[in-house]
């Protein structure tokens, strides 16, 4: 396999490992849709996976494995697309093939394994870039807005909730709710989004965090199914309700703060702050409808872009993800000790760095 180093103005040549919804839904079309990319190569080792992506690329080939892959033309991306049970290995070995990565939530949910990806990809000067598209959905947008313009002051709660019915969360093989495959239950699949967008609303670093999580015996024997999981941040405290044993789809909370307060309810907000009557704003989708959303992953490719192509913008976008690796990690700790809140500190060699 052949790398190009120079990246500015080329067309970056990637290959999609794993050939799953989230590939073929909200990967691919952002891929096809953002100048400057090309999508040469696939891995899949599932054969009517594999088949499904010679249909939809006739043209591009379709390979096992990733050592294949790596055997075969030149690249300058992996996109992964597979249960995360994978991540570290091929986000390693790719920044040691000298391919920088685009990978799927969570990148991992280990701050040791974060800090070994970490390393490596310091060390080989390779991207390796976690999707953090919910934050680009434009409900989070206009949120982002209200705060930014002081209508409700300073920041002093955020509430979450995602409810989910029984059956959600499974895929199409169900591998979402094997602990082996995907690392744990729905503070996997729906927490990391939720947290980098609380930490990218607040903008400063937790101090602590407390979770309850049923059932009880999730870590160790099944996924946890619902979760209650609080963080402060000292003047600040956010409270995020995951459930996959719901009778509907809904997406709602609220964010306060010192002069207001914005309500969150799926497809609309309501901003109520002193001296003007509420605000109302609409969006097209709900956050609860679908589980794709290729349509918010335009400003991730042109970020993931931006950091291959100017190394000084580099950075931002893994610690954040070292920061959802560090709150999950500690979440599943606090749930096994009574729900005891647990400092999160500061990792020695990153400054907070808001996304």
């Amino acid at each position: 396999m052949r790398r190009n180093n120079n990246h500015n103005g080329d067309v970056l040549r990637g290959a999609i490992i794993g050939f799953g919804n989230a590939a073929l839904h909200a990967h691919l079309p952002a891929w096809q849709t953002s100048e400057g990319f090309e999508i040469a190569a696939v891995v899949e080792p599932n054969r009517e996976q594999a088949d499904k992506a010679r249909r939809v690329l006739p043209a591009v080939p379709v390979y096992s494995t990733f050592e294949e892959l790596l055997d075969n033309g030149r690249l300058d991306f992996i996109d992964i697309c597979t249960p995360p049970c994978y991540h570290v290995e091929l986000v390693t070995a790719a920044c040691r093939s000298g391919l920088h990565v685009f990978c799927e939530k969570p990148l991992t949910v280990s701050t040791a394994s974060l800090q070994e990806i970490q390393q490596v990809a310091r060390a080989h000067e390779r991207v390796v870039f976690t999707v953090n598209n919910w934050k680009y959905a434009p409900l989070w947008l206009k949120m982002r807005e209200l705060i930014d313009a002081g209508l409700i002051g300073s920041i002093r709660s955020i509430s979450l909730n995602v409810l989910r019915p029984p059956n959600s969360g499974g895929g199409a093989s169900a591998w979402r709710k094997c602990l082996e495959l995907a690392w744990g239950g729905i503070l996997i699949d729906h927490g990391w989004h939720n947290l980098y967008v609380i930490l990218s609303l607040i903008g400063k670093p937790p101090r602590s965090v407390a979770a309850k999580m049923y059932p009880r015996d999730a870590v160790g024997a099944c996924c946890e199914e619902t979760v209650d999981l609080t963080v402060s941040f000292g003047d600040a405290e956010a409270h995020l309700h995951l459930t996959w044993q719901a009778d509907c789809r809904r997406n709602y909370g609220s964010v306060g703060g010192d002069k207001g307060e914005v309500l969150i309810n799926d497809d609309h907000l309501v901003c109520r702050c002193a001296g003007r009557g509420p605000l109302q704003f609409h969006f097209a989708e709900a956050l609860s409808a679908g589980s794709h959303h290729p349509e918010w992953m335009s400003p991730v490719v042109a970020n993931f872009r931006r950091e291959i192509s100017d190394p000084q913008e580099r950075g931002g976008n893994l610690q954040e993800a070292r920061w959802c690796a560090q709150l999950i990690e500690l979440a599943y700790r606090s749930s096994q000790e009574n729900s005891r809140p647990l400092q999160a500190p500061v990792p020695a060699d990153a400054a907070w760095a808001p996304c």
